[in-house]
């Protein structure tokens, strides 16, 4: 209770209790941003992620040009080309005989020659030889081809065929190469459980290589 004197003055009395705050009011607007501050130290680089999936492959570029030829190697040596065909038909062969032969036919310089049995291979190389003998033999019998070269039987190269009880005729044939020397030699022996009736022979003779 206040009290108030007669000269205008007053005394207050004690203060009462606060009363209840009142509700917030509505939050002002934002204020203007302030200045950026520097930028920080950088931090230590991570470590490597894994990699990727490759990419479409891009299109190829364009070819190149064509670069200079080279120099030509030198020639090599010429071949002898050496060529012939022997044969003996229409004639019977006894087994343990050295076939007789005839020539058909030479090529190539100096040429291939034969003379009876023996046919003479001119010139150093490597020559290819293939032989082949039909003819009857009747039924169940065998037969065998050996190249003599040089005069030495080469048991190792000799075919061997049989006949059978349905059929007596027969076919052997092979092919060997032969490193010959100059003016070498070839002969074909045939042995066999009988002799051959209407034989034909036939030996073609190439050669391959100067070596």
């Amino acid at each position: 209770m206040e009290h108030f004197c007669h000269n205008g003055c007053f005394i207050l009395g004690p203060t009462g209790p606060m009363g209840i705050s009142g509700a917030t009011g509505p939050t002002g607007p934002t204020g203007a941003s302030g200045v950026t501050g520097p930028t920080g130290a950088t931090g230590i680089t991570g470590p490597t992620g894994p990699t990727g999936a490759t990419g479409v492959t891009g299109p190829t570029g364009e070819t190149g040009p064509t670069g200079i030829m080279g120099p030509t190697g030198p020639t090599g040596p010429e071949l002898d080309n050496n060529y012939a065909l022997v044969v003996n038909q229409t004639t019977d062969i006894s087994s343990g005989s050295v076939i007789p032969l005839a020539l058909q036919f030479s090529g190539g310089t100096p040429n291939i020659t034969v003379s009876n049995a023996t046919i003479t291979l001119p010139s150093p190389g490597t020559y290819y030889v293939s032989f082949s003998l039909t003819g009857r033999f009747g039924v169940n019998q065998n037969g065998s081809i050996i190249p003599i070269i040089n005069g030495v039987p080469q048991d190792r190269l000799a075919p061997t065929n049989n006949t059978n009880s349905a059929n007596s005729d027969i076919t052997i044939q092979d092919g060997t190469l032969i490193q010959a020397s100059t003016n070498s030699t070839v002969q074909f022996l045939y042995t066999g459980s009988t002799s051959v009736s209407r034989a034909n022979f036939f030996v073609s003779v190439f050669k391959v290589s100067n070596v």
